[in-house]
């Protein structure tokens, strides 16, 4: 599209220009990812314009187009999950995981579930990979709703962290950038990303840490690592994945190749 009209044939978008670049499209199959019938089949339930995807109900999708569903509304908010063999592998490692929420979260104590889980959820990789993070980074994407003239974009925040790939402390520091930075706007997007990786072969103890508290966390999170490798993530979850405004529990095997984002990979 884009990249056809410039010198280097490459088009560059970025997430905050999803509103402007995306959503107006109306003739769904130009779109790389939707082909012809595809698109009868959306405007078929009223759905045309990239706008209408976006605002669609992510699980009626689901429920209608498969595994493709969940892709589809990914893409209408600028997030590409397919899934390519030979990536490229930078030099600045990182893993991370991103969510389009299937509503605007205003609710403190909803958004920070959720915040919980993609946090977990990247934890799980990087101890899948024996790594440990130094660097976390926290992505919000604001709604889209608000008017043209008050409406914010969200913002990014990074800090640095003592080497660490356990689900609690990184969940913690998500929500203290999160806590940070946040004032009550409606949530729509979330990413978090972890960085600065060392090899996962020593524990840093506190010295405090009379009870091996450092320890004994590390053995639980190998332990359910390891029992949801083998019978899949909801085989064993957190009551609080049961609570309003979590996610975790309706993505797991919501898109294809990445379990919803609860993979190894």
């Amino acid at each position: 599209m884009e990249g056809k009209r410039t010198h280097s044939l490459i088009g560059e978008w970025h997430y905050e220009d999803v509103q402007d670049k995306l959503w107006p499209v109306t003739q769904l199959d130009d779109l790389w990812s939707i082909g012809h019938k595809t698109a009868e089949k959306l405007n078929k339930l009223g759905i045309n314009s990239m706008y209408d995807l976006a605002h669609y109900n992510p699980f009626l999708l689901k429920q209608k187009f498969g595994v493709i569903g969940g892709q589809l509304y990914a893409f209408s908010w600028g997030i590409d999950r397919a899934l390519i063999r030979d990536k490229y592998v930078p030099k600045a490692k990182s893993y991370g995981n991103s969510q389009v929420l299937p509503r605007d979260y205003t609710k403190q104590e909803e958004i920070e579930i959720v915040l919980r889980e993609i946090a977990e959820q990247v934890a799980t990789r990087i101890r899948s990979h024996h790594k440990a993070a130094t660097v976390i980074s926290l992505g919000i994407g604001y709604s889209f709703r608000a008017k043209e003239e008050t409406r914010k974009r969200g913002f990014g925040h990074s800090m640095k962290i003592n080497a660490t790939n356990d689900n609690g402390l990184l969940a913690a520091y998500a929500i203290t950038l999160f806590r940070d930075k946040w004032q009550g706007e409606a949530v729509r997007n979330i990413s978090i990303s972890c960085a600065g990786l060392v090899d996962d072969n020593v524990v840093q103890l506190n010295l405090f840490d009379t009870k091996y508290k450092t320890l004994k966390n590390r053995n639980l999170d190998r332990t359910v690592d390891d029992i949801r490798k083998k019978y899949g993530f909801t085989s064993l979850i957190k009551l609080s994945s049961k609570s309003v405004g979590a996610t975790a529990v309706q993505r797991a095997g919501l898109v294809g190749g990445h379990a919803g984002g609860n993979s190894y990979e």
